[in-house]
């Protein structure tokens, strides 16, 4: 068993529970473990104790008693003071957060009212929605990104994370790169994903590849 997997399954339960589990996207390292649902062979490279929930669109959500699923299994709620944003603790380290993509305030968090929690706005997260898959784990059915957009996602961020997560990151996309150009679908999933991205994440993608040395079949000129 995966390090935490129990606690990941009492999450994805919680989410279920609360109605927010169809429309919400399993993002982050986490999201790796279900590809083993897809890929033979395929062992989660997972040593983190992040867990986020990407919510793609908000106004889909309806109320929902997410807050109290989690505190009654021991998490300890905090919201920033500054920003509002929510996170969950759990007495031995592992962390929920909530993400989403940026509304017309371009507001760095935006509350969502009807579940009562701040979620982190990021641009970059609508990678994971271009492409996610739903996977079927222990009577569940899970959303994830699929393989070619979590690549994608992970090249496009890659400059702005903490030099230890970069490395991480980069081992990590190496590692389901392999499965992905072996997959005729991923494959031209993630060409087809990457040529319509915009100009700027284009570009910053194509730095990534070439300061890692990655293959990845993406013409670099």
């Amino acid at each position: 068993m995966v390090k935490f997997e129990s606690k990941m399954l009492d999450i994805i339960e919680a989410l279920h529970k609360s109605g927010l589990l169809k429309n919400c996207i399993i993002s982050g390292s986490w999201a790796m473990f279900f590809y083993k649902e897809i890929f033979e062979g395929f062992i989660p490279p997972i040593a983190t104790t992040d867990f986020d929930i990407f919510l793609p669109n908000v106004s889909r959500i309806k109320e929902g008693n997410i807050n109290k699923l989690l505190i009654d299994l021991d998490y300890l709620r905090d919201d920033d003071s500054l920003t509002g944003k929510t996170k969950y603790y759990s007495k031995d380290g592992f962390e929920i957060e909530f993400l989403t993509v940026p509304d017309r305030t371009m507001n760095n968090v935006i509350k969502i009212h009807s579940i009562g929690i701040g979620a982190e706005a990021l641009p970059k997260m609508k990678v994971a929605e271009w492409n996610y898959i739903t996977v079927k784990y222990n009577g569940y059915e899970v959303n994830v990104p699929s393989p070619a957009s979590y690549c994608l996602q992970k090249l496009l961020i890659n400059k702005e994370r903490e030099e230890v997560k970069k490395a991480k990151d980069i081992d990590a996309v190496k590692y389901i790169l392999k499965y992905v150009l072996a997959s005729k679908k991923y494959k031209e999933e993630f060409i087809e994903s990457f040529n319509s991205a915009p100009k700027k994440w284009k570009k910053a993608i194509k730095e990534t590849i070439e300061a890692n040395e990655l293959n990845t079949l993406i013409e670099l000129q």
